[in-house]
């Protein structure tokens, strides 16, 4: 069963750890959407600022370039040269963020495209979506990087316009452009250490949360597993051992128990047999002699072949009660009459105690006997020679109830045995010689009174007697 536990342990967290994997690695491609999706949304915010500040310059190069006369007056301030000198205040105050202007067959060394520009501007030149963006390095460090289109637009043709190969105002070579042509591209870098930390982070947290997962369901499935299934089989398990062992030894207790009674009558029987064969005269105190040894050995066998069949059906459910009112001196009597002898036998004296004020009361008086038959002849079985036992029965009118006590000055009861001693085979661990027995006889006592609607019990010392205790309500509606 431990080995069962560990192996349910060890897939329990086998499986723990795959599902954690799986839930890491989901995780992993959700965040990293979810990084993207933030990225980008930075990326687009900073390029419709910057996009503002190009347009305006653009709109406002009227109001830059003529003075207030009517004068064309060049100033040199224009939406290219605008865009990228607050790209370089940015990146100044940023220090981590680069946003920089490119384009193909750049004017200046500046405006040069890396490979993932590249890429960008091609696409846009294709026909593609106006935005680019993908996780790229940047100077080696991790970006992600993030392209959006210029268009030449009619403010843009006097320094890019026709005629392709003239001079602009500023100097350079026009390229020929025409309204709607790609005039170069808006390239933002946004770096993934915060990000990165932030998803390592939140990705330890996660493998942390299933390590404690792991660890506590392993223990809680192992406390389960042992509390809840294996300590019930194991314990069940050596209760069924302890039941064979008890019902192997009970062969070899009954045997002997058997065997004694039943050498007796054989004894005598043989006796008279050879007497009468021999044709011999029999001494009539001889005679009763030996039909005393018989009846008195005959009653044991019956006695316990009685607990024998009572117990069987008591446990099988198929023992029946039959409440009837009796008087409980009558009971007291009987089964002073059936123990006597015994008693006799063994040089114990043996009395019974009971008020004259007794009423007529209902129970089920056979089983009532049984008890104290079973409690009587086990307190001679254990009191020695010159001892006593009493029998005390009295009527609790308030409760409704009688209550037997069997009292012996035997050998007493060791603690540890005064609960055992009610289970079937069980006997105490203090044993006098010849005193065993088949241990049926207080399970038998016990089970009967519990189905009267009673209960037993025992005060016992070593050395100093036992008194046992029978408390059965003579309500016939409290009978089970």
């Amino acid at each position: 069963m431990r080995k069962a536990s560990k192996r349910l342990c060890f897939l329990l967290a086998i499986s723990s750890i795959v599902i954690a994997l799986v839930y890491v690695a989901g995780s992993f491609v959700s965040y990293q959407h979810i990084v993207e999706q933030q990225l980008l949304e930075v990326a687009r915010s900073l390029r419709i600022s910057l996009q503002a500040s190009w347009d305006y310059i653009d709109e406002s190069q009227i109001l830059i370039n003529y003075n207030s006369d009517g004068s064309y007056d060049f100033k040199g301030v224009y939406c290219s040269v605008a865009g990228k000198r607050i790209a370089q205040k940015f990146n100044h105050e940023t220090t981590t963020y680069d946003v920089r202007y490119v384009r193909h067959n750049p004017r200046s060394g500046t405006d040069a495209p890396d490979e993932f520009e590249t890429l960008a501007l091609d696409q846009f030149e294709t026909g593609g979506q106006p935005e680019y963006y993908d996780f790229a390095p940047l100077n080696g460090t991790p970006m992600f990087r993030y392209a959006y289109l210029l268009e030449a637009k009619p403010g843009c043709l006097e320094c890019h316009g026709t005629p392709a190969g003239e001079k602009d105002i500023t100097g350079f070579i026009k390229e020929g452009m025409q309204p709607g042509d790609v005039a170069g591209a808006v390239s933002i870098a946004i770096p993934l250490s915060a990000f990165e930390q932030e998803r390592q982070s939140y990705l330890l947290q996660a493998i942390l949360f299933f390590l404690v997962l792991i660890i506590g369901l392993v223990t809680l499935i192992r406390q389960g597993v042992q509390a809840w299934i294996a300590r019930p089989l194991e314990e069940k398990a050596e209760r069924h051992k302890r039941e064979s062992e008890e019902k192997s030894n009970i062969l070899s207790i009954m045997s002997h128990e058997l065997r004694t009674p039943l050498s007796s009558i054989v004894a005598f029987a043989d006796m008279w047999e050879r007497d009468l064969a021999e044709g011999r005269k029999r001494n009539i105190d001889d005679d009763a002699a030996a039909v005393h040894e018989i009846k008195e050995n005959g009653q044991i066998l019956m006695t316990m072949v009685n607990n024998t069949i009572d117990l069987a059906r008591i446990e099988a459910g198929r023992y029946e009660l039959h409440p009837e009112e009796g008087d409980l001196a009558d009971v007291v009597g009987a089964a002073l009459a059936a123990t006597r002898p015994l008693a006799q036998k063994k040089g114990v004296r043996i009395a019974a105690e009971i008020p004259e004020d007794v009423p007529i009361t209902i129970s089920d008086w056979e089983a009532m006997r049984k008890i104290l038959v079973n409690l009587v002849g086990n307190a001679i079985k254990f009191t020695d020679a010159g001892g006593s036992v009493t029998i005390a029965a009295h009527y609790d009118e308030r409760k409704s109830t009688c209550i037997l006590k069997v009292s012996d000055t035997g050998c007493g009861i060791a603690a540890e045995d005064q609960e055992r001693i009610f289970e079937r085979f069980s006997q105490s661990s203090i044993h006098v010689d010849s005193q065993t027995g088949s241990g049926l006889g207080l399970a038998v006592v016990r089970n009967l009174s519990e189905m009267l609607g009673g209960s037993v019990s025992v005060e016992s010392a070593i050395d100093q007697g036992s008194t046992f205790t029978v408390v059965i309500p003579t309500s016939a509606s409290k009978l089970h």
